[in-house]
């Protein structure tokens, strides 16, 4: 049932992966997603079922437009890919944390990994966003803080009211207070560096997105999740660096880091925590 499981994760996941992808170009182009039908960019022939089924469809057309013959950005394969990977992560990290008694233990475990799962597509948004325009759309960002402060709520009660142990077992050591004030700290931070760098190191959708990392992970996971982009953005501006041919006055996507940094936080922030204070 778990093997089960997984494979249905990984699909659903690939399928928020082709959300996403349309998402990003719609947004950007100012398309309306509810109304208007998913077509080809180049020729505007409206796609057909062969092709938006997720991966599978990049294979069956070969990488083309089956209408005009323009290629298809390997963009859309690899999102659909990593959105799978995520909610296999997930559901990995959910069953890590459960003991599986039942099927409602299953239950709980797939409705768990989904909410993740569907967090980390979120940062997988922004990455994608931040690499391609070289910002983080406000349109997105500020509706989900809003979300992220109700949820806090909502993980408040519940856990007050211990309706689900589970919770416990996922959530850890939870505060609503806490999570505020990481993300009003973590945004005065970034807020400083853009005012010391008169915007050059840093922008406003940096910050707002580390505001929402503040509400999702807490204090401590911040600060590993700020200091993983760090490194990995030292690391990736250096390669990003090498590819372009140059350093200076090359803009690095930091968006990508800070939510590559909240997933690898989210994973094993405690663990390395803990680690931290044995050694």
């Amino acid at each position: 049932m778990i093997i089960i499981l997984y494979i249905f994760l990984f699909l659903f996941g690939t399928a928020i992966g082709s959300f996403i992808n349309a998402f990003e170009y719609r947004l950007r182009n100012k398309i309306n997603f509810v109304t208007k039908r998913s077509a080809c960019p180049k020729c505007k022939h409206e796609l057909g079922v062969l092709d938006l089924i997720p991966l599978l469809s990049f294979v069956l057309i070969r990488g083309k437009c089956r209408y005009c013959g323009t290629k298809v950005s390997y963009q859309y394969p690899i999102v659909e890919f990593l959105a799978g990977m995520l909610f296999l992560i997930s559901g990995w990290y959910v069953s890590s944390r459960m003991h599986i008694y039942s099927v409602s233990d299953l239950f709980y475990l797939f409705s768990i990994a989904i909410l993740i799962g569907l967090m980390f597509s979120l940062f997988l948004f922004f990455a994608l966003y931040d690499v391609k325009h070289k910002i983080i759309p406000n349109k997105v960002v500020i509706p989900v803080i809003i979300i992220a402060i109700i949820s806090n709520m909502i993980v408040a009660a519940v856990m007050h009211l211990n309706l689900f142990s589970s919770v416990w077992l996922i959530i850890g050591e939870f505060s609503i207070l806490w999570n505020i004030l990481s993300a009003i700290l973590g945004a005065l931070f970034i807020a400083a560096i853009i005012i010391v760098t008169k915007g050059k190191g840093m922008g406003g959708g940096d910050m707002k997105l580390v505001f929402l990392m503040g509400l999702i992970l807490g204090w401590k996971n911040l600060i590993f999740a700020m200091y993983a982009a760090v490194i990995l953005g030292s690391v990736g501006g250096l390669m990003w660096g090498a590819f372009a041919g140059r350093i200076k006055g090359l803009k690095i996507p930091f968006g990508l880091f800070l939510s590559l940094g909240t997933i690898i936080a989210f994973l094993f922030g405690e663990d390395v925590w803990e680690w931290f204070w044995i050694i």
